[in-house]
């Protein structure tokens, strides 16, 4: 879930972005500082027994972009991740979810171009409800395999997500999850790069759930032509509860 709830493969970048605006270049030294990131994934899902429904996965994130003498650096601390879509099934990631996601750092780069700013950075592999060194990086199966780590701190395996079905009602379902997602784009206006996302491994397991009947794991297939990113600088946005309401703002978005 986080930056992969809900799978995507490739979005090479957003179509229709506008052009850099006009004025003097800045270069990608300009680039380092304070950022806020809105990462949409979008995927289709489909349940056993409860069927498919389309989504779109938003997580925003507070991002610091360095440059060292080694090279770019990109630091992530995942603030909220909403999933919307889907006329039947809902999904809801709790706040402890949230809290449970690392904070990461990985490389990035930022290179001038002829038309602006381009930028890459590889997220990295993140696993979520599990140790990968416990498992040979591997998914774990069951509940009680090694490896599995309650990482929201709830009492329950792995990370606990909530799914709504119109009859059925609300159950829990307990999952792992490992993803490796690399951001590609370039610079669309001032202090503010767009893109797209390649998924280089999206892989997710229920554990369990409450009630039972629930485990079931999904099959997601990934809809690259409506996923995308929003890098904008953000000096002012120092807390998650900061970015979350001026989200609409620096977004565009509701």
């Amino acid at each position: 879930m986080a930056a992969g709830v809900g799978a995507v493969l490739l979005a090479a970048a957003v179509p229709g972005a506008a052009a850099p605006a006009p004025g003097p270049p800045r270069g990608a030294d300009a680039w380092s500082g304070s950022y806020a990131l809105e990462l949409r994934l979008a995927s289709a899902t489909r349940l056993p027994l409860l069927g498919s429904q389309r989504s779109v996965t938003t997580s925003l994130m507070l991002v610091d972009v360095e440059r060292t003498a080694a090279g770019w650096t990109q630091r992530h601390r995942v603030c909220d991740v909403r999933v919307k879509g889907g006329a039947g099934m809902r999904m809801i990631v709790p706040d402890a979810f949230v809290r449970g996601l690392a904070v990461r750092r990985y490389p990035a780069v930022l290179a001038q171009g002829a038309q602006g700013v381009r930028y890459t950075a590889d997220m990295g592999l993140e696993a979520i409800g599990f140790d990968p060194a416990a498992t040979g990086g591997a998914l774990p199966r069951q509940a009680d395999d090694p490896g599995v780590r309650d990482s929201d701190r709830d009492g329950s395996p792995g990370a606990t997500v909530e799914i709504r079905v119109p009859a059925a009602g609300r159950a829990k379902l307990y999952i792992v999850q490992r993803s490796h997602l690399v951001l590609s784009g370039r610079e669309t206006g001032p202090d503010r790069i767009e893109g797209g996302v390649q998924v280089l491994l999206q892989e997710q397991r229920t554990l369990g759930a409450d009630p039972g009947f629930f485990a079931r794991t999904p099959r997601i297939r990934a809809e690259p032509s409506r996923s995308g990113f929003t890098l904008v600088r953000a000096p002012s946005v120092r807390s998650c509860e900061d970015l979350v309401r001026e989200s609409p703002r620096l977004f565009g978005s509701s």
